[in-house]
């Protein structure tokens, strides 16, 4: 099996292994957070241009808690088309926040769902399905094609007198290794 076949499968599985866990993460907190969790309202700080890619913003925001503290935080707003609300400094944003520990927390608007779980975890399926497929088909390493002539069938021993050659006459001395 060549090892850019293995390489991809490796990476393919481990990229949606790791993506099925924060998907199920993300939806196990928006579960706790419906049974738990506490509103709060808070204020968007700076919006920015990420310089990875140009078409997200990032968006900082902050939230005060009930014991005088606050939390940060920020989020990567994409630009969906025509429908998308794109926030600007100061507009006002609600959380819910767990009470034990606010910095697991989401934005309203933003859980993850059980149908966003299923459709993901049926993609990533698909994607491993596609890898496993790519690994099986990926072709055997051969050995190398050996170099110049194909030795004949009939491979002779040159240690002794070829079986065509005539014996030499009786009380005739030759050298050794004229022949």
């Amino acid at each position: 099996m060549p090892m850019n076949a293995m390489l991809m499968t490796v990476l393919l599985v481990g990229a949606t292994l790791v993506t099925m866990v924060r998907l199920l993460l993300q939806h196990q907190l928006t579960l706790e957070l419906r049974e738990q969790g506490l509103h709060a309202r808070g204020e968007v700080i700076s919006v920015r241009r990420s310089w990875l890619n140009a078409r997200h913003r990032i968006v900082e925001y902050v939230f005060p808690l009930p014991d005088g503290g606050e939390i940060r935080g920020e989020y990567k707003e994409h630009r969906n088309g025509l429908l998308s609300q794109r926030v600007s400094e100061g507009d006002s944003l609600e959380f819910l926040y767990l009470p034990d520990n606010p910095h697991r927390h989401q934005r309203v608007g933003a859980e993850v769902g059980l149908f966003t779980v299923l459709t993901g975890v049926f993609g990533m399926v698909v994607l491993m399905s596609l890898a496993i497929i790519l690994l099986m088909n990926a072709p055997s390493k051969k050995a190398p094609a050996p170099r110049g002539p194909t030795p004949s069938r009939y491979i002779r021993n040159y240690d002794g007198p070829s079986p065509r050659a005539k014996p030499p006459p009786p009380g005739e001395k030759r050298q050794l290794g004229a022949y």
